[in-house]
């Protein structure tokens, strides 16, 4: 196998695709392409000129070592590299789960092209081939396929007696008598937010509860007005999960396929505020999708944030879904030279600037009677001080701190959260449209800090009528289907 086929396979391995998918700059594309394409590049050209007519062992680690890298460039290995294998003898977490799987792969590699020598690494080069030419035309990762804000001009007439309404749903976020209000700062927090929206005239539901404590499995029964528990896994014994369907794009983790919801008459010309989680987008009366898009040039971020190129480079590098990006993404997190926007922690750090596409949306679309978002916070990772800017520290603590501990900064991220939602709801007043809204606020499960199903999943839930003059408390133990299904009728 001669210096130029070496050279091939060493190009076909480190050039980095992702870099071409990333809604970059030319300059940007420049600088990358230097640093993660031309220097490796370099590099490895020098080593196979010094080292291929020996073929000892640090030549065949080296090989190797960028066998791997190339396959994981190009099929994007940590889905699967994470996954913990071992975990009935031994608990391991994603990152050493992902550094035990990648070795155990250099080591089939190296078997190969030890014992089968200069034919092994022919093997690994027709290989390694096939995938990259597979990887130059595959478009599943471009940010072409990123989803359409616009998907419908069709707009319905509506009259007025159509309701309008605002229904936000907060991730992860706990209610007013969960476990989180043990700890020192929960009840006055609590006190505080019930506060807020006793003067905002909400009525507040103390007692509220989830019926699930994964997001699929709750919010694909609220939103199919499914009543409770028995119903939902009748649908189908053989499933857990029902009406979600896995999406076939890169940037959608989850097709809802059903939304009896949405289906509602008085629903109407709907504009969507989503992540990448769950896609409600799909449905025919959504006009609007406003998915989180880490790729946007214009977000904003909370002061706190370290909103650097360096950030963009390495997040749109891990979104790649490699190994490699992931271990050097951590490295940096933890060197406290980066921060991420990405989900979720991305969405904590712009959503002042979600709220104001929120906003806009309100403003721009006097025919849509549904605004519906569902956000990624106060899911973790925790990432607000006390004084509710963003603290990228926060974010890499969450296995390092106890229990307590846990629970004061979940209370702490739920309060910056009302703080956040305050402004927004400023802004509705100034334009005379908070009164003329129904608007509903709840949560698809709870904090889950201990993931036990003895913990009572209680969720915040608090519901404002149109030109509501006061507030309300009630402290019956309801689920939120059971709200839900009393609100609205299929």
């Amino acid at each position: 196998m001669n210096t130029k086929l070496y050279n091939l396979y060493s190009f076909i391995c480190v050039f980095p695709l992702w870099i071409f998918r990333s809604n970059l700059d030319v300059k940007d594309i420049l600088l990358l392409s230097i640093i993660f394409g031309f220097l490796p590049i370099i590099i490895n050209f020098y080593i196979i000129k010094i080292n291929s007519e020996k073929f000892n062992f640090f030549f065949i680690i080296w090989i190797c070592t960028i066998s791997f890298y190339g396959l994981d460039q190009n099929i994007g290995l940590w889905p699967i590299a994470k996954i913990n294998y071992f975990s009935s003898l031994i608990y391991l977490t994603s990152y050493f789960a992902a550094l035990l799987n990648s070795i155990l792969i250099m080591i089939v590699f190296f078997i190969i092209i030890k014992f089968i020598k200069i034919n092994g690494v022919k093997i690994l080069f027709s290989f390694l081939m096939i995938i990259f030419i597979f990887n130059v035309f595959d478009k599943n990762k471009f940010y072409s396929n990123f989803p359409k804000k616009v998907l419908s001009e069709d707009i319905k007439n509506i009259t007025k007696k159509h309701k309008k309404k605002i229904i936000i749903i907060f991730d992860e976020m706990s209610g007013f008598n969960s476990a989180d209000n043990k700890v020192k700062n929960g009840q006055k927090i609590n006190q505080d937010i019930v506060d807020y929206f006793t003067n905002k005239n909400f009525d507040i539901y103390t007692n509220a509860y989830a019926l699930f404590r994964d997001t699929d499995q709750s919010l694909g029964s609220i939103l199919n007005l499914i009543n409770n528990k028995d119903d939902y896994f009748k649908i189908n014994k053989k499933k857990e999960v029902h009406f979600m369907k896995k999406s076939n794009n890169f940037f959608v983790s989850n097709n809802l396929m059903s939304n009896k919801f949405f289906d509602l008459n008085e629903n109407q010309n709907i504009v969507v505020t989503q992540s990448m989680y769950i896609n409600y987008c799909k449905h025919p009366k959504v006009i609007i999708c406003n998915q989180f898009n880490p790729y946007d040039k214009k977000i904003k971020f909370l002061e706190g944030f370290k909103n650097t190129k360096t950030t963009r480079y390495i997040s749109f590098y891990r979104n790649n879904g490699s190994v490699t990006s992931y271990f050097i993404w951590r490295i940096l997190l933890e060197l406290r030279i980066i921060d991420t926007i990405l989900d979720p922690a991305g969405e904590k750090a712009a959503i002042n600037y979600i709220f104001d596409q929120l906003f806009k949306d309100i403003k721009d679309h006097e025919n849509s009677t549904l605004f519906f978002s569902h956000i990624l916070v106060p899911h973790i990772p925790y990432t607000y001080d006390e004084a509710c800017k963003f603290d990228g520290n926060r974010s890499i603590d969450f296995n390092r701190i106890s229990v307590s501990q846990k629970r004061i900064q979940h209370n702490l991220e739920k309060k910056c959260l009302i703080q956040y939602l305050d402004i927004f709801f400023q802004k509705l007043e100034k334009i005379k449209k908070f009164d003329n809204f129904e608007i509903v606020i709840f949560s698809d499960h709870d904090s889950r800090i201990v993931n036990s199903k003895e913990i009572f999943n209680n969720v915040i839930f608090v519901h404002k009528k149109k030109n509501s003059i006061e507030s309300k408390i009630n402290e019956n133990e309801l689920s939120l289907n059971e709200i839900i299904n009393t609100f609205y009728k299929y």
